[in-house]
C-alpha cells in the first residue's frame, strides 16, 4: 500500500511540474493596475545609473590622484572606495523613495540602534584581546582617534551604516533593471533558436542543447504578506559563502601577505565584498518567480538552477583556496596572522550577508518579484 501512496506522489509531482499556474491566477492575485513607488524607483534608477556610473568613475579618479598611491592594490582600493561612498549616497536615497517594508520601521530602526551598540560594548569590553578595535577607530571612527567606547561605537555605527545604505543601492540597481528588462530575457527564449540574435539567455540559464524550447511559464511563491524567513536565510548564507570564497584570493594569496599590511587587506576585502550581491539575488528571484521552460522532455527545466551554476562558477576557487593555504603555510607565512584576518572578515561577513538579506527580502523582495510577473504577463499579451 505504501508503494502506491509513493506513487501517486510521484505522479502528483509531475503533473504540478507540468501544470502551471494559470494567468488568471496570478492576475487575481497581482494588482497589475497599482502603480507602486517601487515603479516610480525603477525608472528612476534606470534614468539615473549611467550618469551615476560615470560620476563615481570620475569620482574615483580623483580619490586615487589624492591618495597619491598608484599600485595596483592602491588603485583597487581607490575603485572600491569612490564606489562604496557613491552608492552609499544612493542608497540614502533609496531609503527615502522605495516602498515600506513587511516589518514595520518602529521595529527595524530600534534594531539598527541597539544591536550596534552592543556590538560596540563587547568590543570595547574586550579590550586589547580583540584586534578589530584599532581597525574600526582607524579607518572609520569619523570624530577621533581614541580606542575608548565613543570612539569604538562611532565606528560601529559608521560600518552599519555604510552597509545598510550600499545595500540599498546595490539592491535597488538589481530590481531596478530586472523589473524593467528581464521579461525581455525571457521571452527572447521563446524564440525560434534559427532566427535568435545571439545565444545569451540560453548561455545564462546553461539550457542543455538537447532541450527544444516551446514556452517559458512562471509558477512563483505566494508570500506577499509576510516575511519570508526561508528566503532570508538561504540568501543570507549564499552571501557569506560567496564572500569567504571570493576573498579568500585576498587573505590567503602569498603575495598579498607578504605586500600588504592586515589593516589593508581587510579593509580592501570589506569594500569589495558590499559588492556580491548582483551574484546571489538574480538567480533567487528567478527560483521565486518559478521560471521554467517547458519542452517534449519528461520535466521541466528550472531556469534558476542553469543561472545559479552560471554565477557559481567562481566556486571553483575553493580548490585555489586550500592551495593556497598550504603554499602559504610552506613559505613560512605567520599562520596566527591568517586565522585573525580571517576572523575579522568573517564577523563582518555574518553582518553584511543579514542586513543585505534583511534589505532585499523585507523591501524589495516582493515588489521584485510581481514586478517582473506583470511585465512578462504584459509581455505575452501584446
Amino acid at each position: 500500500m505504501g508503494e502506491v501512496w509513493k506513487a501517486m506522489g510521484e505522479t502528483s509531482d509531475r503533473i504540478k511540474q507540468k501544470v502551471p499556474r494559470p494567468v488568471t491566477y496570478l492576475k487575481a492575485v497581482i494588482n497589475f493596475d497599482e502603480e507602486t513607488k517601487h515603479d516610480k524607483l525603477d525608472k528612476l534608477i534606470v534614468k539615473v545609473f549611467p550618469p551615476f556610473v560615470v560620476a563615481c568613475a570620475v569620482f574615483t579618479i580623483f580619490l586615487v590622484i589624492h591618495l597619491e598611491n598608484y599600485s595596483f592594490l592602491g588603485i583597487v582600493f581607490g575603485i572600491c572606495l569612490g564606489f562604496v561612498l557613491g552608492f552609499t549616497v544612493l542608497g540614502a536615497a533609496c531609503v527615502i523613495l522605495s516602498d515600506r517594508g513587511v516589518i514595520s520601521g518602529k521595529y527595524v530602526i530600534p534594531a539598527v540602534i541597539v544591536i550596534p551598540a552592543l556590538a560596540a560594548a563587547l568590543l570595547y569590553l574586550g579590550g586589547s584581546n580583540i584586534g578589530f578595535n584599532e581597525f574600526i577607530v582607524k579607518y572609520f571612527d569619523i570624530i577621533g582617534k581614541n580606542m575608548d567606547l565613543a570612539s569604538i561605537l562611532v565606528g560601529v555605527y559608521s560600518i552599519t551604516l555604510m552597509v545598510f545604505f550600499v545595500a540599498y543601492g546595490v539592491v535597488s540597481v538589481i530590481v531596478g533593471y530586472f523589473r524593467s528588462y528581464f521579461y525581455r530575457v525571457l521571452r527572447s527564449l521563446e524564440s525560434p533558436s534559427e532566427t535568435r540574435k545571439n545565444h545569451i539567455p540560453e548561455w545564462l540559464f546553461q539550457i542543455p542543447d538537447i532541450i527544444d524550447v516551446g514556452s517559458v511559464e512562471l509558477d512563483p511563491d505566494v508570500d506577499d504578506e509576510r516575511f519570508n524567513t526561508g528566503l532570508f536565510l538561504s540568501t543570507a548564507f549564499s552571501l557569506f559563502l560567496l564572500g569567504v570564497v571570493i576573498c579568500s584570493y585576498i587573505f590567503i594569496n602569498p603575495l598579498f601577505l607578504q605586500v600588504l599590511p592586515f589593516e589593508e587587506m581587510l579593509l580592501i576585502g570589506m569594500l569589495l565584498s558590499l559588492f556580491i550581491s548582483p551574484l546571489v539575488i538574480p538567480w533567487s528571484i528567478v527560483k521565486s518567480i518559478g521560471a521554467k521552460v517547458t519542452s517534449d522532455a519528461p520535466r521541466d527545466f528550472y531556469l534558476w538552477k542553469g543561472m545559479r551554476g552560471r554565477l557559481y562558477q567562481g566556486f571553483f576557487t575553493i580548490t585555489f583556496f586550500m592551495m593556497l593555504l598550504t603554499l602559504s603555510v610552506y613559505l613560512g607565512m605567520d599562520f596566527s596572522r591568517i586565522a585573525v584576518t580571517y576572523v575579522g572578515y568573517v564577523a563582518f561577513m555574518g553582518v553584511l550577508s543579514i542586513i543585505t538579506s534583511f534589505v532585499y527580502v523585507n523591501t524589495y523582495y516582493t515588489g521584485f518579484k510581481n514586478g517582473i510577473i506583470k511585465s512578462y504577463i504584459r509581455s505575452k499579451e501584446k
